[in-house]
């Protein structure tokens, strides 16, 4: 496993995650990503930059493994994402993404539950791809895509599972920015900093008040999508 490394430039944190290979996610990905947020939280960072390798944020669950595991376990790792991309998405100070290649199911949830996010140019795929997958989008990940899409292209984001070229994602609105890989941190710092001018109670109050809602929604919904979502994993498409 990789775990989920803090650094600072100035005011803003850099969250990132390095495997070496696609960042897949399981429950100690999960987790550290939450251990991250926890340490940065009791920094004196204003922002964060969330990002992964190149060519990679995430190409999501770890599909490898997820055949292996028992169901209790599967549930595990259905709550575990639940949790961290929800405590990100609620996040107390600005959160940006840089999607630094592929970000497919867990991986586009991270970048969704961003405020926003810039793309690396490259022929890399972002998208919630559970249903073409023979999965379900659970409750939690729907409200990361309405907070981060327009009505209009939910359906096609989230129910046809469409999957996302970066120029395709700045068109719907789902990246504010496409830039060349080399010059995506640069990039995402300055944005982080634009907005860690927000940073403080009001910041943190007014988001909770917009996202919180959806948030509580879908967690009082995961006991019921917990089972049919753990029994689906890893299972034959």
């Amino acid at each position: 496993m990789a775990t989920w490394q803090v650094t600072f430039e100035h005011d803003v944190a850099i969250v990132s995650l390095d495997d070496g290979k696609a960042n897949a996610v399981l429950v100690p990905e999960f987790q550290s990503l939450e251990a991250a947020l926890d340490e940065v939280a009791a920094s004196r960072a204003l922002a964060v930059v969330l990002t992964g390798r190149p060519g990679y944020l995430s190409a999501g669950l770890n599909v490898k493994a997820l055949p292996a595991l028992s169901l209790d376990d599967k549930r595990d790792v259905v709550r575990a994402m639940a949790s961290a991309v929800l405590k990100l998405f609620l996040f107390p100070r600005p959160v940006v993404a840089a999607v630094s290649g592929h970000a497919l199911g867990a991986g586009a949830m991270l970048a969704l539950a961003a405020d926003l996010r810039v793309f690396a140019d490259g022929p890399f795929k972002f998208g919630l791809n559970e249903v073409p997958t023979g999965l379900f989008v659970p409750s939690f990940a729907i409200e990361l895509a309405r907070a981060a899409v327009s009505s209009s292209r939910l359906t096609e984001l989230v129910v046809h599972g469409r999957v996302l070229s970066p120029h395709e994602a700045l068109s719907m609105h789902v990246a504010e920015v496409v830039h060349a890989p080399e010059s995506l941190m640069a990039a995402a710092l300055m944005h982080a900093r634009h907005l860690s001018g927000l940073a403080g109670g009001g910041y943190a109050l007014t988001k909770r008040l917009v996202r919180g809602p959806g948030a509580a929604a879908a967690r009082a919904a995961l006991p019921a999508e917990l089972d049919e979502l753990a029994q689906l994993l890893g299972g034959p498409r």
